[in-house]
């Protein structure tokens, strides 16, 4: 008992502590007022704290984001953040306001990256949304689905050959050819297609279901999508089927590397293009509002001999139209 005294009666260890410079809560003048008891309150609650009363505050406000359909034609608020902005306060406000994950929003606020947000089914909702973020410092741009163009697919490429200003692009399905010059080159964006699959096997017998078997496999595919400034459709360099030779002697046997090799020729080719390679990173943040895709089929097969029968099920995952979304984006950020 005595040394604990002896330890803090000492002045030192005072001296040993962290510093914390961050600030912590609001300051008095981010702080809400209630109408009715005058206390104050923090700016992102709905109601005062000390006697219930409705409190008048639009960041505070609550925006209900509804469920969009994947089929909907839905409008989608991106968000870019610049590095001005406090976002662990931020973060405090927008998720009680927009009631999303507060670890994702953090990610997507932090990145710097124009991202989208939120995906809505009205252009009213996504106006309410994007005047919130505004009076956080984050600049925001409404893109619709319609404006992604999902039900074009992006056109395959089955070879590019480099001229002195220009870029021939050869359509897998053939037809004419078309030729880019290097200024028309707008974006180039590196992407992975991942599909994931489970297949399980069940057997049922009287009353009990068993699991005979169960597969699980993954691939995943780089890709690269090329826009030129007037198509935001634009063509796709698929892993396989795609004729490197172009590549000259950079040509490798790898498939990955030939494709790598291939985006930083076009790109040193249109020193005006924008290069864009960090799907793989902000990935996670895009399945809150562009979810991967997932499938169940069923497949039953009765052996009557045996009184018994079995059930396959077949669990499929796919990013296609994520990918998609994602690419067609950087033509429209541009």
């Amino acid at each position: 008992m005595n040394e604990k005294v002896d330890k803090f009666s000492d002045p030192e260890w005072l001296r040993n502590l962290p510093l914390r410079f961050e600030e912590i809560g609001y300051s008095p003048d981010e702080l809400t007022e209630c109408p009715k008891c005058g206390k104050p309150n923090a700016p992102n609650r709905a109601a005062c704290l000390y006697c219930g009363t409705e409190l008048i505050n639009t960041r505070s406000k609550r925006i209900e984001l509804d469920e969009v359909e994947s089929w909907e034609n839905g409008f989608n608020v991106i968000a870019t953040v610049s590095n001005e902005i406090q976002v662990e306060r931020t973060v405090r406000e927008l998720t009680a306001t927009l009631r999303l994950e507060h670890q994702i929003l953090e990610r997507l606020l932090g990145s710097g990256k124009a991202l989208p947000i939120a995906r809505v089914s009205t252009g009213d909702t996504a106006a309410a949304i994007s005047e919130l973020l505004v009076t956080h410092g984050i600049e925001t741009q409404t893109v619709r689905d319609a404006d992604l163009l999902l039900d074009a697919p992006p056109r395959r490429l089955r070879s590019i050959e480099f001229g002195d200003d220009n870029l021939l692009l050869h359509p897998f399905s053939g037809g004419e050819s078309i030729k880019l010059h290097r200024n028309d080159v707008a974006v180039i964006v590196w992407c992975v297609l991942l599909t994931e699959q489970l297949e399980s096997t069940e057997q049922k017998k009287r009353r009990s279901v068993t699991t005979v078997s169960e597969t699980q496999t993954s691939s995943d595919h780089l890709v690269l999508d090329v826009y030129s400034r007037a198509d935001p459709t634009g063509w796709r360099v698929p892993i396989s089927g795609f004729d490197f030779s172009s590549l000259g002697e950079h040509k490798s046997l790898l498939a990955q590397e030939n494709i790598k090799c291939l985006g930083e020729r076009i790109s040193s080719s249109a020193p005006a293009a924008r290069l864009v390679d960090d799907y793989r990173s902000v990935r996670p943040i895009l399945e809150v509002c562009w979810p991967s895709e997932h499938r169940k089929d069923t497949q039953s097969s009765s052996l009557v001999t045996l009184g018994r029968n079995k059930k396959t099920r077949v669990f499929t995952t796919d990013n296609t139209t994520q990918v998609t979304k994602y690419s067609r984006l950087q033509w429209h950020l541009l």
